[in-house]
């Protein structure tokens, strides 16, 4: 049987967010593993632990750790990120929320960065449609770095247990606000959900020149 609880933060995508934070007084961890691949691979694992203060605001800390291939494993970064509700589902033809984060390297000589998102989503009954335009700023040391994207996932759930999509993200770099490098990916996801956890795993093929070969990225999640 599947609890309330279980359907708190299922993620239907592994790049996309939907309109969705913990309900008060919830907690949730959560583990990513993304693969790199191109002419070498690379692994980053995410932990996060993530909390509902009440039931349209919730935070989120994450430990984050990198693989290069033929390396060690090595503590990369801190993560700090709160999601908020703007409104209530279905006042808008698109539900909207704002997602905040901010990511601290271990290298105190790498880069600070904080991202800004606008999660606007909708349900067709069976059908979910999650577009997330995306700001990142990257600032000190060093001269500032802006990226803008635009992540999108549409989604069919067969039944609670399974939901199937596909998924587009992109990124743009700009230095001096002059023009930069665009990475762009597209490919399946698949979710699965058993009773308090779900796991959700996608694939995602590069599109440009600047993009890796392909991303693999999957999550899983535990209610506790």
């Amino acid at each position: 049987m599947f609890t309330p609880e279980a359907r708190a933060d299922r993620r239907k995508y592994v790049w996309t967010y939907q309109f969705l934070t913990m309900p008060a007084d919830a907690t949730e961890l959560e583990f990513y593993q993304t693969t790199k691949i191109g002419e070498t691979k690379s692994w980053e694992y995410r932990v996060e632990l993530e909390q509902g203060i009440t039931d349209r605001w919730d935070f989120s800390v994450y430990q984050i750790f990198v693989q290069g291939e033929g390396q060690s494993l090595k503590w990369d970064a801190f993560q700090l990120r709160t999601r908020y509700k703007l409104a209530a589902p279905g006042r808008f033809f698109f539900d909207p929320l704002l997602y905040l984060e901010y990511n601290r390297k271990i290298d105190l000589t790498k880069q600070n960065k904080l991202e800004a998102k606008l999660i606007l989503a909708r349900d067709f009954q069976k059908i979910n449609l999650s577009i997330n335009p995306v700001y990142e700023f990257f600032f000190a040391p060093g001269e500032p770095v802006h990226e803008v994207g635009l992540d999108v996932g549409l989604s069919y759930e067969l039944s609670y247990r399974f939901s199937l999509g596909i998924e587009s993200t992109s990124r743009r770099e700009f230095v001096k606000l002059a023009d930069g490098e665009t990475s762009s990916y597209f490919g399946p996801t698949l979710s699965l959900a058993t009773g308090s956890a779900y796991y959700t795993v996608g694939y995602a093929g590069g599109l440009t020149d600047e993009s890796d070969d392909a991303r693999v990225r999957f999550l899983m999640g535990f209610h506790l």
